[in-house]
């Protein structure tokens, strides 16, 4: 419901392009079920809500998701104003974020270079040409089990657990599937283990450096629900976490908006759950975001393990439904300058 395949160019291309881009993802909009499932939620004439979601686009920025998910439906523009919506928020990763130099955020091989000392686990770049198979081999002897990743995947897809029963067989699964990241798998905290124990739950915490120190806008903590991986586009759910004290203070989400109050599979209440390390992880993050002070907002996922927090990634253009959308409140003003 965002801006899809389209993403890339409307973010970063130019030119025709760019408009071809914007207009592509506009069509498909007015073309999307979800618009008319609203429409229908909203009880109106379907010219009328039509106009009425164009307006929300041209005057407030927001995408198809914003509309459905924050129910700009049923809201005035005055409520709306106060919503983070995709222009604004892509408006100010381009006023804070240096994008020459946030390409280490797209590239795990490379996140994992820059940022080895907070992650807590061993890493192994993939040459899918072939030219590092007696390295990986041998990587790979001190493993059973690694998570392998496209290096340019996002929203955990392509993730895979594999079992290094045979090693070859491994490799060239990778190389058939361009799997270029393998990684040590995390062992998670019990506390986290409690709350959904098949995949490792990762606290997104987004930093902010301003006038040389580092604020935080908020966190969320994203938890798996049937999966190996905790993010709402593969199925996992997410609930807002108290930035003073890393305890759950929303119910949890799922990516359709859906509200849960207890978890569906472990039936642990979300609401007042504490994430174990809090004060560890704040003071990671911190760390972590002033090594990169030109990229000067980041949505850093962080991990649990009983020995401390560790870094998962960094994305200099993170989610704002996973922050915005448990709060039931537009967050504009965190990020208006």
């Amino acid at each position: 419901m965002n801006t899809g395949k389209n993403y890339r160019k409307i973010v970063h291309g130019s030119g025709f392009s760019k408009f071809s881009a914007k207009v592509s993802t506009l069509k498909s909009w007015l073309g999307h079920p979800k618009l008319k499932e609203s429409q229908k939620k909203a009880n109106r004439n379907k010219l009328v809500h039509y106009i009425d979601f164009l307006s929300s686009v041209a005057l407030h920025g927001a995408t198809l998701e914003d509309y459905v998910l924050y129910e700009f439906y049923n809201k005035r523009n005055k409520e709306r104003k106060t919503y983070v919506t995709g222009k604004k928020l892509h408006d100010f990763f381009d006023r804070v974020n240096n994008k020459k130099k946030t390409d280490l955020f797209f590239d795990k091989n490379n996140f994992a270079e820059n940022f080895s000392e907070y992650l807590g686990r061993e890493t192994f770049e993939l040459d899918l040409d072939g030219n590092n198979i007696d390295d990986a081999k041998e990587w790979l002897k001190g493993f059973d089990v690694v998570f392998a990743k496209p290096s340019r995947g996002a929203e955990g897809k392509g993730v895979t657990r594999l079992v290094v029963d045979d090693i070859d067989e491994v490799i060239k699964y990778c190389k058939a599937n361009k799997l270029d990241t393998l990684e040590e798998p995390i062992i998670q905290h019990p506390g986290m283990n409690k709350l959904y124990p098949g995949a490792i739950n990762t606290v997104r915490m987004i930093t902010f450096i301003k006038n040389g120190g580092v604020e935080f806008l908020g966190a969320s903590l994203r938890i798996g629900n049937g999966g190996y991986v905790d993010n709402a586009g593969s199925g996992g759910i997410f609930a807002s976490v108290d930035i003073n004290t890393g305890k759950l203070d929303s119910v949890a989400f799922d990516k359709e908006g859906a509200k849960l109050e207890s978890h569906p599979i472990t039936d642990i209440k979300i609401k007042g759950f504490q994430i174990p390390y809090w004060a560890e992880s704040l003071a990671l993050c911190k760390e972590a975001a002033l090594k990169i002070p030109y990229v000067r907002t980041v949505g850093w996922d962080v991990a649990l393990t009983e020995e401390g927090p560790v870094l998962i990634e960094g994305n200099d253009r993170w989610s704002r439904a996973v922050w915005q959308l448990p709060k039931q409140k537009g967050l504009y003003h965190l990020i208006k300058e």
